[in-house]
């Protein structure tokens, strides 16, 4: 089996990009029976240390200069699929696919693919204030009814304590399954917050860094398939 070469733009934040490479590897084991280290893509990971976006876009020369010298690293080493595990990240979209030729894949445009296909009229997203706040779903589903739950400072507090490496999981779950029982299509609009989720069944989420992980599964095989 034969892949693209992917660069990951990765730290936003650490443990959301070793999620990442976690599922890619596993969704390539499972569909492909791989298991030799030859069968798996070659991948590089740049970890930016950007200033916090959570709650504002705030310093966007520093962060657009870091973007630049990523990009520059990945053409000069022949990558053909940048990806970056991060929501709040998808605001800086447009300028990082007008930076280069290479295919920029959008973890927002994925993730409202899937949820385009379910066609619903409502979704509960759960995310840091900066991807509600700027709109980056609300984007993509004009015609979708985007939520965000009432205590989203609960919210911004797992994410968080999430970073911080607490793993408030069990409490997550627990909102999940009692505050926002209601909705019937809950967007893990968040990837720290999908760390905690990584083994939680529920039909009713739609996970971003899963839905980014299948996105890079297709666009990684495409060159190759007849």
């Amino acid at each position: 089996m034969k892949f693209k070469k992917i660069g990951i733009i990765g730290g936003m934040g650490p443990e959301s990009t070793v999620l990442l490479y976690k599922y890619l590897i596993k969704d390539i084991q499972h569909s492909y029976n791989s298991y030799l280290d030859c069968d798996y893509p070659e991948i590089i990971i740049h970890s930016l240390p950007i200033p916090d976006i959570t709650k504002d876009v705030n310093a966007e020369h520093i962060i657009k200069s870091m973007f630049r010298r990523t990009i520059d690293l990945f053409e000069r080493n022949y990558v053909e699929i940048i990806v970056f595990p991060c929501n709040t990240l998808d605001y800086f979209i447009d300028f990082i696919r007008m930076q280069t030729k290479i295919t920029v894949l959008s973890i927002v445009e994925e993730t409202c693919e899937r949820i385009r296909k379910k066609d619903p009229k409502e979704v509960l997203l759960l995310s840091t204030p900066t991807t509600f706040g700027k709109g980056l779903y609300h984007r993509y589903l004009r015609d979708t009814n985007i939520v965000r739950p009432e205590n989203y400072r609960k919210v911004l507090d797992v994410i968080v304590r999430t970073l911080k490496g607490e793993n408030p999981r069990e409490e997550f779950i627990e909102m999940l399954e009692r505050e926002y029982s209601e909705y019937n299509n809950i967007v893990i609009g968040c990837t720290d917050l999908s760390i905690l989720v990584e083994d939680y069944k529920n039909d009713k989420l739609i996970d971003s860094v899963k839905c980014l992980s299948d996105a890079i599964m297709k666009k990684s095989l495409q060159k190759y398939l007849k």
